[in-house]
Formats: C-alpha cells, structure tokens, sequence
C-alpha cells in the first residue's frame, strides 16, 4: 500500500506539473530580429523592397570585391546596367508594340531608325542616376540604391527623335516618333 501511495502522488504531482506547463502563455508570434550590418545599420527595407515612385525609378546593386571603394563603385555599376535594360526593356517595348499597331512593321527603315533610337535612350538617359543610399552587410557586401528621373528618360527618347529627324531618308518615321514618345510616356507612367 505504501508504494500505491507514492505512485498515486507522482501521478497527482506529474498532473499538477503537466497542467502548470499547459498554462503558460505561448507567444505565437516570433520574434523580429533585424539583420544588423558590419557597420552596425540595420537592413534597409530597399534592400528586399525597391521602392516605387511616380516620377523617378529606383533601382539597386550589390558588388563585394576586396575593399570598399571597388565595392561601391561596382554596386553603382550594377544599378546604372539594372537601370539601363530597364530604359531599353521598356523603350523596346513602346517601339514593338507601336509599330506592330500602326503597320510600319513592313517598312525596315523604320524598324531600324527605332531601333537606333531605343540604344540611343538606353545610353543617354543613363545622365543623372543618382546613389540615394548605401548599406554595407554583414559580409561587407555594399547594397546601394539608385534612382533616375523617369524624366531623363523622356528628354533621352526626344533627343534621340531629334538626331533622327535630320535624316531625309527617315521621313515616314518622322511623324510615328511623336506617336511613340507619347506611347512611352504613357509605359513610363505604369
């Protein structure tokens, strides 16, 4: 009987301890620890995020080479080439779909005129990229963030129509260039 005794009062001690467990508040959500850089900043949220905007393009590079300053400038290098195919990416698409709407698909001479065009903007529009911020990770990888005035873009494409204009054998294309800058105007605004 003295054994029963001391089995039914571990159980009743093994249920009390068990029950007491249960009780404890579970915290369901977990903990938000923030990645803390080498040089003590915590993450950007450009970092995962890029930011959006109306009127300016953001856009972001990551290099890590053997010191800082070869970093930062190859980040910079990485944003301006992400920057750029965006510019082309997007001057290509207006010239695609606008000469497949207006039948000028036939007429290689404008094919060719935009498709001068479109490498000229994506060279040219590249004049003021500006670095907005630079985070070194933990690794001392440099991020940096990049952005560009959607407007550049625009002025780019205008001045690319202008050199264009000059050559008489262009004529036909002429007029479609006005055509296509509102055209990028409006693919620039998405």
């Amino acid at each position: 009987m003295g054994n029963f005794r001391i089995i039914v009062i571990s159980v009743i001690i093994i249920a009390f301890l068990a029950a007491g467990c249960v009780t404890q508040p579970i915290s369901e959500e977990p903990v938000y620890q923030p990645i803390v850089g080498a040089e003590g900043q915590p993450q950007p949220d450009w970092v995962n995020t890029i930011p959006r905007a109306a009127d300016v393009h953001f856009q972001t590079g990551y290099a890590k080479l053997s010191n800082k300053a070869n970093s930062i400038q190859r980040a910079n290098a990485d944003a301006k080439e992400k920057i750029s195919q965006w510019i082309s990416t997007t001057v290509q698409s207006v010239i695609v779909n606008y000469t497949s709407d207006f039948g000028s698909g036939d007429n290689r001479q404008s094919l060719e005129a935009f498709e001068s065009i479109s490498r000229q903007v994506a060279n040219n529009a590249l004049v003021g990229v500006t670095q907005e911020a630079l985070w070194v990770d933990q690794d001392n990888g440099i991020w940096i963030l990049a952005s560009i005035p959607i407007e550049n873009t625009l002025k780019a494409f205008e001045a690319a129509e202008e050199s264009f204009k000059t050559n008489e054998a262009a004529a036909y294309a002429e007029f479609k260039m006005e055509e296509a800058l509102k055209m990028l105007e409006a693919g620039l605004a998405e």
